[in-house]
């Protein structure tokens, strides 16, 4: 089974003889709670050193300053839950290397970078981009702000759990035990369903033609996965038509 297929039955992915499980809705508060652990933007501090430094040393560096030690026990949270274990040490070796020991299995620094991608993408958490220079990522913040003022307020997690409920009728218990991949992408799907149907019938009322009918969705149709900052971010080939379109030259 490959890792898309595991991700859409919610099954563990394995890393060096360890499971490493998706999370369930049932623990999502706890999740991402926990999971702020790996989103500290790292190379926003002007530090070379810091900047040179692993994540998993620069959470332990985070963690000797005051009030520090709570990013360690976000860590070791983070970790029992998509572990599925309390058997969870922390250590530096002779050689200053950062450890983390599962289950009697010890991961080294790159390892945790590889985890950190894997549970990212098991329970679609949008990580720091961390070869993004500060200029361009701050353009993207102020892009992403001006965006979000133009957008109609998401529902919150509340609201689409019963939103969830309401149009797939799954019992809330069973919604429970969905991963976070299968609600989140369960939602995208039925979104797009009902967006499908709608045109349909707008179709078939006669209030919209369609040239092509090969233009008319399909419940069934693939959805391209966005990608990241494409939302605020315009290629030049993209500019240069939209400048073409109003008449006016780019440079």
């Amino acid at each position: 089974m490959n890792m898309v297929t595991k991700k859409a039955f919610g099954k563990p992915i394995t890393y060096k003889g360890l499971s490493i499980y998706p999370v369930k809705m049932k623990d999502a508060d706890e999740f991402y709670e926990a999971v702020q652990c790996l989103l500290l933007p790292k190379n926003d501090f002007q530090q070379p050193e810091i900047v040179r430094m692993s994540y998993l040393l620069f959470l332990l560096t985070m963690a000797q300053n005051e009030d520090g030690y709570i990013l360690l026990e976000k860590l070791i949270a983070l970790y029992r839950l998509v572990f599925k274990t309390e058997d969870i040490q922390i250590s530096i070796n002779e050689k200053g290397m950062v450890l983390i020991t599962v289950n009697g299995i010890s991961l080294h620094e790159r390892d945790f970078d590889k985890i950190k991608t894997l549970i990212s993408e098991q329970n679609l958490i949008d990580l720091e981009d961390e070869f993004i220079d500060p200029d361009t990522k701050k353009a993207i913040q102020e892009a992403r702000a001006f965006m979000a003022k133009r957008k109609t307020k998401q529902a919150d997690l509340e609201q689409q759990i019963i939103a969830y409920h309401c149009k797939s009728g799954l019992p809330y218990h069973e919604i429970e035990q969905l991963t976070l991949y299968q609600f989140h992408k369960g939602l995208i799907r039925m979104d797009y369903m009902v967006s499908s149907d709608a045109i349909l019938n707008a179709r078939y009322s006669g209030m919209v033609e369609f040239k092509n009918e090969h233009e008319l969705p399909h419940w069934l149709s693939h959805i391209e996965e966005p990608k990241k900052n494409e939302d605020v971010i315009i290629t030049k080939s993209a500019f240069d038509q939209q400048m073409k379109k109003l008449g006016l030259a780019s440079s």
